[in-house]
């Protein structure tokens, strides 16, 4: 038998295999998505990983452009936490 080839110190490794617990519901959920999207399990979780590590933006601030009736007054932030719901709903579908 011949001896393995040198292996340069410097090799990169592409990807680590791992083990992760995910709850049952989430993980059907995510099957029934890649069988949908004609994709593998492998590429969902993938997907999911990469969006949840991109840098968000800063949330959202409205100026404030108060008009009519002074005595309804909606806070800026419960204005921006709204927004900020709604965004994430959409993100989510």
């Amino acid at each position: 038998m011949s001896p393995l080839p040198a292996v340069n110190a410097s090799v990169i490794y592409l990807c680590m295999r791992t083990t992760i617990d995910i709850p049952d519901g989430l993980i059907e959920r995510a099957k029934r998505a890649a069988a949908r999207r004609k994709t593998s399990l492998r590429r969902i979780v993938l997907d999911a990983l990469e969006q949840s590590l991109r840098e968000r933006a800063a949330p959202f601030r409205l100026r404030d452009a108060a008009a009519g009736d002074p005595a309804i007054v909606v806070p800026e932030e419960a204005i921006n936490q709204a927004i900020d719901c709604q965004r994430e709903r959409d993100f989510q579908r």
